[in-house]
């Protein structure tokens, strides 16, 4: 236990490392502010399709196969936990800090993986704000 809960630590410090190398020129595209005539847009433009492609979708595709990754150990952890305490009473169940903090790890995957979702969401609405094919009203 010992050996996946470094490893997935590890994992979630590198992925949660790479987001904050990222959201820079993430949050520089999510804060331009859309010109007055849609073709003046086009390098911002293309410039956050790149930064989608190289950079959210990546993290994304990453977090998501990780949190799937991490999920059913978390699972059999908590269900043997919940039928310990079920048979045994929670006076009678030994505390793991191990699989205390794999769960852990894998509730701060699971609100990263949330955190990058949500990111893409307002990405793609900023998206359509910029993008020069938009009708200028």
């Amino acid at each position: 236990m010992s050996d996946l809960l470094s490893a997935s630590s590890i994992i979630l410090a590198i992925l949660t490392a790479l987001y904050g190398i990222f959201y820079p020129s993430i949050n520089e595209v999510l804060e331009t502010r859309p010109n007055n005539h849609p073709e003046d847009d086009i390098t911002n433009y293309n410039n956050a399709l790149k930064i989608r492609k190289t950079k959210i979708y990546p993290l994304l595709i990453s977090s998501i196969s990780l949190t799937l990754i991490f999920i059913p150990d978390a699972y059999s952890i908590i269900k043997e936990s919940i039928t310990l305490i079920i048979n045994f009473g929670i006076t009678k169940v030994s505390y793991d800090t191990l699989k205390t903090t794999y769960i852990a790890v894998t509730i701060f995957m699971i609100i990263l993986t949330s955190n990058i979702l949500s990111t893409l969401i307002k990405f793609n609405i900023h998206l359509s704000k910029i993008n020069p094919k938009r009708k200028n009203i």
